[in-house]
């Protein structure tokens, strides 16, 4: 089984250092991934970057995926120019446990949420997701019903007390679509404090740690995900082809040919045969002798 190469970019000193070093000779992850460190010994966060996107290029190389470390500045904007054709097609995801989410903002709204549902498919391997829709605009009613007459991913949309509601453990994901200001208050209440992990789907596999705490749970998430798109898209490449040929002039003059309103019983009608439509009563069947087999 090839191993797939997992880039970390970061200066991590310290004990995390030591957690690091720990997580990445465990006997899992060592067995199926290789990991190369980009910043050590006191390299420059942005110099680090830029070294495992010129790798990530290099097809001689062949990086799977690019897990950064808490960084001074974030890479998105690197990453994003460096490796994707059309940046619009990049779309940060913030998963934190089995919570993962978006802020859409209050523009292009179905374009990030069809991303999002490639997303939960092909990188998380959640093959029908269930996505909540939060938003109290009601001008974005009409876009939000035409989301969810074209696929049945999308429920709402609900207001942010939905957020607090036993109900909010069915969705798989959350789109926030309303203003700035807003949604980081409803992302709050989501996330009850924690740090979500940022996976920038649509190109190789980035994900950001925002603390140090959270290292562990992005190397995992960027190991998962290298290893859902493989199974994802494997059989994609090269489906059976047809096996047959249909003949639809010949099926269509056969079928259109034959006259309509179904079973006949004229047609299938014998003659010179008596029918007894008439039961007997129960005096008649105990009256009867018994048969009695000769010996």
């Amino acid at each position: 089984m090839k191993k797939n190469n997992v880039a970390i970019v970061g200066n991590v000193t310290g004990d995390d250092a030591s957690l690091l070093n720990n997580m990445l000779g465990a006997e899992g992850m060592s067995g199926l991934y290789t990991f190369t460190l980009y910043g050590a010994d006191g390299q420059p966060e942005q110099d680090a970057l830029k070294d495992a996107i010129d790798d990530c290029l290099d097809e001689g190389i062949d990086i799977d995926a690019i897990v950064c470390l808490p960084l001074a500045q974030a890479p998105h904007k690197a990453v994003r120019h460096a490796l994707a054709d059309d940046s619009a097609t990049i779309l940060p995801v913030m998963i934190c446990d089995e919570t993962r989410y978006i802020s859409a903002g209050q523009e292009d709204i179905a374009k990030k949420a069809a991303l999002l549902e490639q997303c939960l498919k092909r990188d998380l391997n959640i093959l029908m997701p269930r996505i909540a829709i939060i938003s109290s605009n009601s001008e974005q009613a009409d876009t939000i019903k035409k989301m969810q007459e074209e696929g049945n991913s999308f429920f709402g949309p609900f207001s942010d007390e939905m957020l607090e509601k036993e109900e909010i453990r069915a969705f798989d994901a959350f789109i926030f679509a309303d203003k700035e200001n807003q949604v980081e208050e409803q992302i709050k209440k989501l996330l009850d404090d924690k740090s979500p992990v940022t996976l920038l789907t649509g190109i190789t596999p980035s994900v950001v740690a925002t603390e140090p705490s959270n290292i562990y749970d992005a190397l995992a998430l960027a190991t998962d995900v290298v290893r859902n798109r493989i199974s994802y898209d494997l059989p994609l490449k090269n489906p059976l082809p047809k096996l047959f040929v249909e003949k639809k002039e010949d099926g269509d003059k056969a079928r259109f040919a034959k006259k309509k309103g179904g079973f006949d019983p004229a047609a299938h009608k014998r003659e010179n045969v008596t029918y007894n439509t008439k039961a007997p009563a129960a005096e008649e069947i105990l009256s009867e002798e018994p048969m009695v087999e000769e010996s």
